[in-house]
């Protein structure tokens, strides 16, 4: 039997296993925190290209009736004449001049569409009053107008995405650490033994 085989071999070391399982892992977290980085710096980009945020979105209806009988005109007129009308909150109640450019203009959008909905796009200084809900009267009819969506834009730091495509690059390196570290381990046991 031979006594010695030559030196231990380096993978069964403590260096070895760092390399062997410890890269891989550390690739792999931050190929993933990478992914992460990559897709919100990417949507942080792209999101006002798209109108994928900012534009606030109300919609217009008829308010409901107290009795089912009576038109949403004759029941808000009744209740402004002096009737006490306890059925339902009270609303802050607008005329469509005393609002905002852009606030007429989607409240008359929302008319104008089948879904009643449109975009506010610019000021909106009665938002607060929509996000509650508000009664607007125009032409003498009175609507009901609440924001229905909202949607603020994502602010990531622009540094984001490259941050994130760097960390996806090493840790892509992580991850193939352990076949180019076999590799080398050949390559110097060829030598070693001249093959």
């Amino acid at each position: 039997m031979s006594g010695t085989s030559g030196p231990p071999r380096t993978d069964r070391t403590t260096r070895g296993a760092l390399l062997t399982y410890g890269a891989p892992l550390l690739g792999a977290l931050l190929v993933a925190a990478g992914i992460a980085g990559s897709v919100l710096g990417g949507y942080a980009i792209v999101q006002d290209e798209f109108g994928l945020c900012g534009d606030p979105t109300i919609g217009v209806s008829d308010p409901p009736t107290a009795t089912g009988a009576e038109s949403a005109g004759e029941s808000a007129a009744g209740a402004e004449g002096g009737q006490a009308d306890t059925a339902g909150p009270v609303l802050a109640r607008f005329d469509l001049d005393d609002l905002s450019p852009a606030e007429r203009r989607a409240i008359e959008r929302a008319l104008a569409e089948p879904g009643g909905q449109a975009d506010v796009r610019g000021a909106f200084p009665n938002r607060e009053a929509f996000e509650q809900g508000a009664v607007v009267r125009v032409e003498g009819r009175r609507y009901y107008v609440t924001v229905v969506s909202s949607v603020e834009c994502l602010g990531v730091d622009p540094l984001v995405l490259p941050l994130g495509l760097v960390a996806i690059l090493l840790g892509i390196g992580g991850v193939l650490t352990p076949p180019a570290y076999r590799r080398l381990l050949e390559r110097g046991d060829a030598g070693r033994f001249g093959r």
